[in-house]
């Protein structure tokens, strides 16, 4: 809201006053209420559709149907699309395990090429820059080192503001040492966002003129990228020695322990309560039901002693894909409602979830 804003001054030559204030929250809480709508309306859709492929390729429309909706309505179009994600995911099935995992590869080679895509556009931009100022563009150094060096000190600031607040709730989730508010600090990555924006602004104004500042901006842009990926990429490692940073990811290995744990506890309760059952997809509890009755009963009647050792096999197979169908959809069920828990990591929730996930893909119809 506060890029758009200052766009729509700077093209109709007015000046940003204090009305900005009350148009950036109407904006925002409604850019919210619209991203509710559009996760809402998108879980409806995909449970109409059968195909997995297609579900898939929704999640590719719905983050341009929610800021093109958001834009209309004068909100906040980026807001829509995060609070849209944030809402999908919060409400994932359980049993939707196909699913996540093609979802997951599509974004991924989705994100690459956006990615890619947008490095490539700045680049030619920055040709044009280099060709239109010449020399000039030393002159633009000075501010960008400037810019850059104000977005360590404001990540800094603000992740030691969150490092206090983290002590006082013990909220494991945040910082809660200057070590670990310096590394974080020094991690702080700027990436696609940048880039967007700074390839959003017009290339003229109403006028004819050419949009004021447009280039100095895409110079700060880039030196932000470059100050924010390269250079603690290069000095990351160093920076861990001198501050004798020697974390080695247990505090994640345990939050995953613990999420494993719950998961075989919710596996183990169902396999000795069937009632769970009813919590699981129909045509999984009917195969599950329908094998288990039938092995019961001959077991009862005697009629599996003179079945060949094949057939022995195979239906002991048969139990044991039952069992971990039941298994498996149980702690699913338990990482899912796990991870819309207060104090729990999403990203570990997600690597414990995409295990089982993978677990699910491997087993035999």
């Amino acid at each position: 809201m506060i890029f758009q804003a200052a766009v729509a001054a700077t093209m109709s030559g007015k000046e940003v006053g204090p009305e900005v204030i009350p148009q950036f929250v109407i904006g925002a809480a409604l850019a919210v209420v619209i991203g509710i709508a559009m996760g809402w309306l998108t879980r409806f859709i995909t449970t109409l559709v059968t195909s997995m492929v297609a579900r898939s390729a929704v999640t590719l429309v719905v983050p341009f149907a929610a800021y093109i909706l958001a834009e209309e309505l004068h909100a906040s179009g980026v807001v829509a699309v995060v609070v849209t994600a944030l809402e999908l995911q919060r409400h994932t099935r359980p049993q939707d395990a196909a699913e996540r995992i093609t979802r997951t590869a599509f974004w991924d080679v989705v994100e690459l090429l956006a990615t890619g895509l947008a490095f490539g556009l700045v680049g030619l931009e920055i040709r044009h820059v280099i060709r239109d100022e010449g020399t000039a563009i030393f002159g633009m150094i000075g501010m960008a080192v400037v810019v850059c060096i104000l977005v360590f000190v404001v990540r800094f600031l603000w992740l030691g503001l969150l490092a206090l607040t983290a002590q006082k709730r013990r909220n494991l989730l945040q910082p809660t040492s200057p070590k670990e508010v310096l590394i974080l600090t020094w991690c702080g990555m700027r990436g696609l966002a940048t880039l967007a924006l700074a390839l959003a602004l017009p290339m003229t104004l109403p006028d004819g003129n050419d949009f004021p500042a447009r280039h100095e901006i895409l110079v700060i842009a880039c030196a932000v990228l470059l100050a924010t990926l390269v250079l603690p990429g290069l000095t990351l490692p160093w920076l861990m020695r001198v501050l004798d940073a020697t974390e080695d990811g247990s505090h994640e290995q345990d939050a995953a322990k613990v999420l494993a744990k719950r998961a075989q506890s919710a596996a183990v309760a169902a396999l000795k309560d069937h009632d769970l059952m009813k919590e699981l997809p129909a045509e999984k509890v009917t195969l599950v039901k329908e094998k288990m009755r039938r092995l019961h009963a001959e077991l009862l009647d005697g009629t599996l002693k003179n079945e060949s050792v094949a057939e022995k096999r195979k239906r002991g197979r048969e139990l044991s894909i039952a069992v971990q169908t039941i298994a498996l959809d149980a702690a699913r069920q338990e990482v899912v409602a796990a991870r819309n828990e207060p104090g729990t990591d999403p990203e570990v929730a997600d690597r414990v979830l995409r295990q089982l996930d993978l677990r699910t893909m491997s087993m035999p119809e």
